[in-house]
């Protein structure tokens, strides 16, 4: 029931004048912002911008789920100026388009705020939002979209999914994709609250927050809906209403199975159609009627109406009805397209939306998308008009024929001088796609049919999608051949046991880990440059994006200087100063207690990021598998041959029978003894709820308890117990802070409280200091640079840097002169990590937890979604994107 209500001026066109100002609109992890509040905010804030009768500006808006943002968004529509709506990639688009003004993450804006200056554009009075359409992704080509578009079909989709003023739907996908940010506008238009989630939905923290805040309405994708299952969320949501499902089709074995869940679960789902072109949604099957009709995308929203045009389209034979281009018209159709920035003034110039789709209308107005006109297709989500590309090729002077299918954009042309690198690259460009998914086939003529036009079938036929190869091929050949996921399935598939199966998972999803992460690393720094830091977690196509990016920017040539992870060269240098150390070469120690904490942040990226408990479990047993084994084998040959050692060394117990014993196993019974606990102690329930709602606060409080021990052992006993389990964790959990502290600010603290634990930790201060920087270095520089010449060698002693550090005491006995003990170990424990290696490949580790289900299409918008909610996401504090 409401209470008192504000009387909203004609200007706030996104929100219901009837909204209750005391009800929650946004909240977020500041609080909750009511709509009286916003509208105070959001007036305020549009004060500040030039007036309208000073003439209209373009404001560029990188819109994300975040407070500042969405009240920037908002101002800019109540002062009636155009929002051009982009993701925080936006070169092509603002240098296409210079915005007059320009809002910043923090809600601020800059540019031509003095209304004695001119606005660089004409637009027109109805304009008020330019969005990219999905066929036209990075490219100036824009969906021009009036006030009236966004509150009828933000009517609209209220009125299809019942929304209420009491229903909580969250931000789960990225504003500036037209699905997301229509879930805003049936938001504000409804009185009802969004959630502004501002992350990967594969975000541990994720599934807490939906429980938090009494989520009703949880809008996703195919994938994201995938990826909700892997970790039980559908299944444990009691405040969830509704699945609302867009942004690409669902098979119908789904569309049923979930309408069961959702009818055991309390909840319905409502499968809906839409696209940019027609402000967002067109279509709504309600959600009693899913399991009846899981082939069906609904009926049309309030005021809008499909239509077939069969002209053109070859009729099935079936008794199933006629089949035709899906033609919509309603209050939500664009005004058209924007192309330079002279369109910017025009008007209405686009009635109906010919949605490029094939479909059957029954009797009843039920609409069944059954395919695409041949003219269109969909790659990596993209909707692409080949007629379009085909057009800017010729025009480019290459006689072509464009095809394609759901995972490659084919391209066969006639020979002429045409580079196919050139034409590959043009083809990819038009299409706002990457060159990966890009074939070219030269000829000596193109195929004609009878009619004398382009014989397309025929043509499609020369270009077939190559499968993926195993085999290490080198970097420079991979890229210019066969495309950048080539590449990097190429360099990353031999690391892997079962090698790259399915390339849109992650590094880690398809079993790689903190053994073969340095040269997993090394191998993809070459191809693709510096590393963002959550490359573990990202699908290997997302890779394959990046090094194309680097390929178009700069060609792959050996550089003087490469960027390294940190964690790479602190193990590749560290090995070198132990063995050195050990063999009076030179004193520099330290190094192993730096590998305690690099083996924390490795072990926080690759075993803490599970999607679950058994999940978890999995992971920290093949990482202990990993340790044991090689370890194992050593201690035995120093147990029952040279008899060098005690018998609980070969038990991996050593710190507990003789804890007062100088032990050279105690990093590794250490690391196993910790790596073991973390996970035990994370599947208590209070802890594990702790580290959902905030993993590096939750570490941060694990070090200092452990820090307690650390200092008061060193008090209270006498004798070499600074590699006890004990007084070394705290190193091992500030490796874990490390990798967890998601702001600058919070890796600072870690860094100076990590770093502050170092002193007087051993009496010899040298040797403190050598942790110390190890730990700032982690904790503060992601990547280093390092000289070309260095990289390969020092990833290879990196990658080995357990194995040497193993069997170095065995090969000491053999040799009497300290340098050709250094290399001997080097040497051999080179040689002892590729058998142990070759061993371990061929054991049945427990790989990661597989997602749920067929895995989906690789042309659907899936895709797209994935690679936005993951590259999106690096703008905001953490990546997940640290996904």
């Amino acid at each position: 029931m409401f209470q008192p209500q504000a009387r909203l001026t004609a200007g706030a066109v996104l929100w219901s004048g009837t909204a209750d100002i005391n009800r929650p609109v946004l909240v977020d992890a500041g609080g909750t912002l009511t709509y009286g509040t916003l509208i105070e905010r959001v007036e305020a804030l549009a004060a500040e911008l030039p007036g309208v009768q000073a003439g209209r500006r373009l404001v560029h808006v990188p819109l994300m789920a975040t407070r500042e943002l969405v009240v920037g968004y908002l101002a800019v529509l109540k002062a009636g100026h155009v929002a051009l709506i982009t993701p925080p990639e936006h070169a092509s688009i603002t240098t296409a388009y210079p915005p007059d003004l320009w809002l910043h993450d923090d809600g601020t804006f800059t540019g031509s705020l003095d209304e004695a200056i001119d606005p660089q554009y004409e637009l027109h009075p109805e304009l008020a939002v330019l969005m990219s359409t999905s066929g036209s992704t990075g490219s100036p080509k824009l969906v021009r979209l009036s006030r009236a578009n966004l509150v009828s079909n933000a009517d609209g989709i209220a009125a299809a999914l019942s929304i209420s003023p009491d229903d909580r739907a969250i931000t789960s996908l990225p504003l500036h994709y037209c699905f997301g940010l229509s879930v805003l506008h049936a938001q504000l238009r409804a009185g009802a609250t969004a959630v502004l989630w501002h992350g990967s939905v594969t975000d541990p923290t994720f599934a807490d927050e939906l429980r938090r805040n009494t989520v009703s309405l949880l809008p996703a994708t195919p994938h994201v809906v995938d990826l909700l299952d892997v970790q039980g969320v559908l299944d444990d949501l009691p405040s969830l209403r509704l699945l609302a499902q867009a942004g690409g089709a669902l098979p119908a074995v789904r569309v049923k199975e979930l309408d069961a869940r959702g009818r055991v679960g309390g909840w319905g789902l409502a499968v809906m159609y839409g696209q940019t072109e027609a402000t967002a949604r067109m279509a709504v099957l309600p959600p009693e009627l899913a399991g009846q009709y899981p082939d069906a995308v609904g009926w049309p929203i309030a005021g809008s109406a499909f239509r077939l045009d069969p002209e053109g389209i070859e009729q099935p034979d079936s008794l199933d009805g006629p089949v035709g281009e899906l033609v919509f018209t309603g209050p939500g159709v664009m005004l058209g397209y924007a192309e330079h920035p002279v369109d910017l003034a025009l008007g209405r110039v686009q009635t109906e939306l010919r949605t490029g789709d094939l479909a059957r209308i029954d009797t009843d107005g039920l609409v069944r998308i059954v395919g695409r006109r041949s003219d269109h297709v969909k790659i990596m989500g993209i909707r692409i008009d080949l007629g379009q590309v085909e057009r800017a090729l010729r025009a480019n002077g290459v006689p072509c024929c464009v095809t394609g299918t759901d995972d490659q954009l084919q391209v066969t042309y006639r020979s002429g001088g045409h580079e196919p690198a050139a034409v590959r690259d043009q083809a990819a460009s038009a299409a706002g796609l990457g060159v990966s998914v890009v074939s070219t086939h030269e000829v000596a003529e193109l195929p004609i049919l009878p009619n004398g036009k382009p014989d397309r079938r025929a043509c499609a036929a020369l270009h077939t999608t190559a499968a993926l190869p195993s085999d290490d091929v080198a970097t420079e050949t991979a890229i210019g051949a066969d495309g950048s996921l080539t590449a990097v399935v190429a360099l990353l598939a031999p690391l892997l046991r079962g090698g790259v199966t399915d390339p849109d998972r992650s590094f880690a999803e398809l079993g790689g880990d903190s053994f073969n992460h340095v040269m997993a690393s090394l191998r993809l720094t070459r191809l693709i440059g510096e590393l963002p830091p959550d490359w573990h977690h990202r699908p290997i196509r997302d890779l394959a994006v990046l090094a194309d990016q680097r390929r178009q920017s700069r060609p792959v040539r050996r550089a003087m200087t490469q960027r390294v992870e940190t964690t790479v060269l602190l193990r590749g240098v560290a090995v070198i100063t132990i063995c050195a150390s050990h063999v009076d070469l030179f004193q520099l120690t330290g190094g192993a207690h730096i590998l305690l904490a690099v083996a924390g942040f490795l072990f926080a990226r690759y075993v803490l990021t599970a999607r679950g408990t058994a999940d978890r479990v999995r992971r920290t047993t093949r990482a202990v598998i990993g340790i044991a084994v090689p370890a194992l084998v050593v201690a035995a040959v120093m147990v029952f041959v040279s008899r060098s050692i005690h018998w609980s060394n070969l038990a991996l117990v050593h710190w507990l029978v003789r804890p007062r014993d100088i032990n050279i196993f105690w990093f590794v019974e250490a690391l196993l003894m910790l790596s073991v606990l973390t996970t035990a102690v994370l599947a208590l329930p209070l802890v594990r709820a702790a580290y959902a709602a905030n993993p590096w606060r939750t570490a941060m409080v694990a070090l200092a308890v452990l820090l307690v021990p650390r200092y008061l052992v060193l008090a209270l006993v006498e004798g070499p117990v600074r590699g006890l389990p004990g007084t070394v964790a705290w190193l091992f959990v500030a490796g874990i802070a490390m990798a967890l502290a998601d702001t600058g600010r919070r890796r600072v603290i870690t860094a100076v409280v990590a770093a502050a634990a170092t002193i007087g930790f051993f009496p010899v201060w040298e040797r403190n200091l050598t942790i110390m920087a190890g730990l700032l270095l982690l904790a503060l520089l992601p990547t280093v640079p390092v000289p070309g010449l260095l990289v390969r060698p020092l990833g290879v002693l990196a990658a080995a840097s357990l194995h040497i550090y193993l069997i170095q005491f065995q090969m000491f006995a053999f040799f009497g002169t300290p340098i050709v003990q250094f290399f001997a170990s080097l040497a051999a424990g080179l040689a002892f990590c590729a058998v142990s290696t070759f061993v371990l490949r061929r054991l049945p580790l427990p790989l990661p937890l597989p997602l749920p289900g067929p895995r989906p299409a690789r042309g659907t918008l899936i895709r797209r979604l994935q690679t936005a909610l993951n590259s999106v996401r690096e703008d905001r504090p953490c990546v997940d994107a640290r996904s």
